[in-house]
């Protein structure tokens, strides 16, 4: 597997807006994470330019919230990417694998902030603290870190 270098990743946009108060109750909000690759532009033989979308939508009955996020990701090293990307819409795997998980880890954490700014629920699951937990017990926050 080859590695691919980010060598940038950059906020261009940064939308958030909330169509309902904070203090009308909202019974089972919905929260629907969605991204997509809008772009992909070889700046060079060496370096390649993949603009993305990073939308979080927030439902109950009826539209409660949106953040949407929009940037690049400038990566070196693999050439060629542009041409496939026009022609089938698909990156390499190893490339899609970083790209898409690194855009996913910056947005979500983006997203954590802008949702306790805008005081809606986290757009992922928060791990928990769990006192007086009998020893032996399984803490398990879902996440498995190696």
């Amino acid at each position: 597997m080859r590695r691919t270098p980010v060598k940038n990743f950059e906020f261009m946009t940064i939308d958030a807006r909330r169509f309902a108060r904070s203090t009308e109750v909202q019974k089972n909000i919905q929260i629907q994470v969605n991204h997509e690759i809008s772009q992909v532009i070889e700046r060079s033989e060496k370096e390649t330019e993949l603009n993305f979308r990073f939308a979080i939508n927030y439902t109950g009955m009826g539209a409660i919230a949106s953040i949407k996020l929009e940037g690049f990701v400038l990566f070196e090293g693999v050439a060629g990417i542009a041409n496939t990307w026009n022609k089938e819409k698909k990156l390499p795997d190893d490339v899609a694998n970083e790209v898409l998980n690194l855009i996913m880890r910056n947005c979500l954490m983006q997203g954590v902030v802008l949702a306790r700014d805008m005081r809606l629920p986290p757009p992922i699951q928060m791990p928990q603290v769990k006192i007086g937990q009998k020893p032996g017990q399984s803490q398990s926050t879902g996440m498995e870190v190696a």
